[in-house]
């Protein structure tokens, strides 16, 4: 009877590891899991050992598929540039995609040009106030939407996205900007006299997403890992590492 037990112990066993292995392969076909991030440091800065994690978990080589700037990021769905994406949730089109719970959650602030005071966000959607933006991210998107009165002006994203934020003040182009806090703290650091308006205007929630159409399995496993990378330290670890301000891990 007790060799009967280990046998069929050791039968479910190998079922389970084959299983594992089938839905390994769904997510990283090949041995190899490309992963869509967008190549800012708050984003990608916190998505590589996030990646590196659930590479390791699957047994999979990774390789970063970093896209420039939120525009290509939202694109790239429904492409097969990727395996799996870690991004801002509101940038994984529904149908098209399938997302974890979320990860991490970045704040939305202003940063206030020298000699320019506002003494809250509320304040800042005023006539004649321009408010600069990043084409396209997550914070255009908010403003697009909730400012009425201010005039918003939009950059594009670049690798010096937190110099150009301060040099768009310095220049009196505009004289508020709107930002992620992994952009907005810097710009301000940069710019003497700048100074971060009090409270966020918005939140960025950032998950991890298949595309449309993997298995059910695959999904949980990919929910499981992340959670698992968000539940060990590894999000609040790489949080750390880059010294990011107003950014912080999502507690269920």
């Amino acid at each position: 009877m007790a060799r009967l037990l280990l046998s069929i112990a050791a039968l479910l066993v190998g079922l389970s590891d084959a299983a594992f292995g089938q839905t390994s392969a769904e997510i990283a076909p090949g041995g190899k899991l490309r992963v869509g991030m967008i190549a800012i440091t708050v984003l990608g800065g916190v998505a590589e050992p996030v990646a590196r994690f659930v590479g390791q978990k699957l047994g999979a080589a990774v390789e970063p598929v970093m896209y420039p700037n939120p525009e290509s990021y939202l694109q790239s769905f429904g492409k097969s540039e990727w395996d799996i994406a870690i991004g801002p949730r509101v940038l994984a089109p529904a149908d098209k995609a399938d997302s974890t719970a979320n990860l991490w959650a970045i704040s939305l602030v202003y940063v206030a040009a020298p000699g320019i005071e506002f003494p809250d966000i509320a304040s800042v959607d005023k006539a004649g106030v321009k408010i600069g933006t990043i084409l396209g991210a997550p914070s255009d998107r908010v403003l697009t939407r909730e400012i009425k009165a201010a005039e918003i002006v939009r950059i594009p994203l670049s690798p010096t996205i937190a110099a150009d934020a301060a040099d768009f003040l310095r220049s009196g182009k505009a004289n508020v900007f709107g930002a992620d806090s992994g952009v907005g703290y810097p710009a301000a650091e940069l710019l003497t006299g700048a100074k971060i308006v009090p409270g966020a205007f918005g939140t960025v929630l950032v998950a991890a997403a298949l595309p449309k159409g993997r298995s059910p399995a695959a999904q949980a496993l990919l929910a499981t890992l992340v959670d698992e990378a968000r539940q060990t330290g590894v999000v609040q670890k790489a949080i750390d590492a880059k010294n990011l301000k107003g950014v912080n891990v999502v507690t269920k």
